[in-house]
């Protein structure tokens, strides 16, 4: 039976003169793939954030069983890209954590490069890694998003709304890697979704906020 890597229990988020959430109780089990979902404005972004250990909430407790060398990483929806660097570069910035300043400063090891090169390989950007971020497409940024996350090798990764700007074929296949990924080195993942095929095709369990009752979310187990 899977460790669960994080247990939410009665939490409770209070921003901008309302609650978005409260008495908010789950668990993130080991290899799997929670999604989170729910309109706009219902705090998915918010929850993420505080999962990530970014935020605080008002009310309840967050658990964590993660050890020390256990990683989590984020996708952020403003992807937090070097837009001065070159897509290389930015994919390399998740693998900042095992190395020094200075064994950096001299040039990262080729493995580290040849990890960046095959994830940007994987997500299409393999004619682009001496291109500056700046000059990407939104999709091609959030891809590369997507390989710094990967390269830094989270037990647990967390994905705000990581495939928005991907066409479907894009999505659906980046979604498939993520999950495929995480599940493979025994890590979770858990993403924010709109879209209802994506949820109910990729993810393991559900996480459902409802905007005017803050009380009122729902639990699924839609791998069962």
């Amino acid at each position: 039976m899977s460790t669960n890597l994080l247990v939410a229990k009665d939490l409770g988020l209070h921003l901008s003169n309302r609650w978005l959430f409260r008495k908010l109780s789950f668990s993130v089990p080991g290899s799997s793939f929670v999604a989170i979902t729910g309109p706009s404005g219902v705090g998915k972004t918010s929850l993420m954030r505080l999962l990530s250990g970014d935020l605080k909430g008002n009310e309840g407790n967050l658990e964590s069983n993660l050890s020390t060398d256990e990683k989590i990483s984020m996708i952020f929806q403003d992807l937090q890209l070097a837009n001065g660097a070159s897509t290389l570069a930015n994919a390399l910035g998740g693998c900042l954590g095992r190395h020094s300043s200075v064994r950096t400063l001299m040039g990262f090891p080729k493995q580290e490069k040849d990890s960046a090169l095959k994830w940007l390989s994987q997500f299409g950007l393999a004619q682009k890694t001496r291109q500056w971020a700046s000059t990407l497409s939104r999709g091609e940024r959030q891809r590369l998003a997507i390989c710094r996350s990967l390269i830094s090798r989270p037990k647990l990764l967390l994905a705000d709304e990581p495939v928005a700007s991907l066409d479907n074929q894009w999505a659906d296949e980046t979604l498939s890697i993520l999950k495929t990924n995480q599940l493979q080195t025994g890590g979770s993942l858990v993403c924010s979704l709109h879209d209802e095929e994506q949820v109910q095709k990729h993810a393991d369990f559900v996480l459902r906020l409802h905007a005017e009752e803050p009380e009122s979310w729902s639990w699924e187990n839609v791998a069962a």
